[in-house]
């Protein structure tokens, strides 16, 4: 590695992981002008991709999925480090599957972390992923949460409308 100050060859005095543990920090020192600097390490991942519905591979698009989730998530007690936990996770399968996994099983594994922390953004994602139309997909859903919907005076019920 060369210094960013002098360009000169550089040394590592000290080598570590980093706290979030997905990295090696390297702390180095120039001899040529006494510079010292950090630097990280990081794998880089090969191309992942998604299989969409109607057969088309598209290239994953990290940040369309982060945004996705940070949405369904937004005011509500869900963490950055939660969200990329799941992108992660999700990275992590598709790169064990050969790089490719259907966009339903991404659509899946992005409900069922946030099943895991969060009800309220379960349902605000799951309403866009699967298309609820009615009050009545929504109650469904609660149940299957295990949660008994709430009972609305003069609410409309299925088929009294």
């Amino acid at each position: 590695m060369n210094c960013p100050s002098c360009n000169g060859p550089t040394r590592v005095l000290e080598s570590r992981r980093s706290d979030a543990g997905d990295a090696v920090r390297r702390r180095r020192l120039c001899p040529g002008c006494a510079r010292r600097f950090t630097t990280f390490e990081r794998r880089e991942r090969g191309p992942l991709f998604v299989r969409k519905r109607d057969g088309e591979r598209q290239r994953f698009d990290r940040a369309k999925l982060r945004s996705g989730l940070v949405r369904a998530a937004h005011k509500r007690p869900v963490s950055d480090e939660q969200v990329e936990r799941l992108v992660v996770a999700i990275e992590d399968e598709a790169e064990a599957n050969g790089g490719e996994l259907p966009a339903e099983r991404v659509g899946e594994m992005c409900l069922e972390g946030l099943r895991e922390l969060d009800h309220v953004a379960y349902l605000q994602f799951a309403s866009v992923y699967r298309g609820f139309s009615d009050p009545d997909q929504f109650r469904q859903e609660l149940r299957r949460l295990g949660v008994e919907p709430p009972q609305f005076a003069n609410a409309p019920t299925a088929g009294s409308v």
